[in-house]
């Protein structure tokens, strides 16, 4: 019984997580960070499109692997998880600072700018219960227990 409960959070927090991601990548690619360089993702540019294609592949080969019964892509999935905490902590860091700093063309898009930071809000509480989900352990009951 538990297990297959585990298995549907891991399931439900994975798909979840790789929502927020791709979340953040679209309002990204919509907010003044797609202007501030010649290798940024537009908004419906091509770039945004495999950009998305790439996060979803990552997202979802592991994922169905671990349905079919490989349980060590759970690790994988963790490592995958790790890296989007790292950039969902650092953007979530980034925009407020560019914000604050005076560039002219964040004082227009707040929208976009409050978007990203939630977005990236949200991915950063979904892989930390990704974590708890995965890497729970089975609690005993006393009727086991004795």
């Amino acid at each position: 019984m538990r297990n297959s409960t585990a298995k549907k959070s891991v399931i439900v927090t994975t798909l979840l997580s790789a929502l927020f991601f791709c979340f953040i990548l679209v309002l990204g690619s919509l907010s003044p960070l797609a202007d501030s360089g010649p290798n940024v993702n537009t908004f419906g540019s091509v770039g945004m499109w495999l950009s998305l294609g790439m996060i979803l592949f990552l997202y979802l080969l592991p994922l169905a692997f671990y349905l079919l019964g490989m349980r060590f892509l759970k690790f994988v999935m963790a490592a995958f998880c790790s890296i989007g905490l790292l950039i969902a902590a650092s953007t979530l860091l980034l925009m407020p600072a560019l914000f604050l700093f005076g560039l002219e063309d964040f004082l227009g898009n707040l929208a976009s700018i409050i978007g990203v930071m939630i977005s990236c809000l949200g991915l950063l509480i979904t892989n930390i219960v990704w974590f708890v989900a995965a890497f729970k352990r089975p609690s005993a009951t006393v009727q086991e227990s004795v």
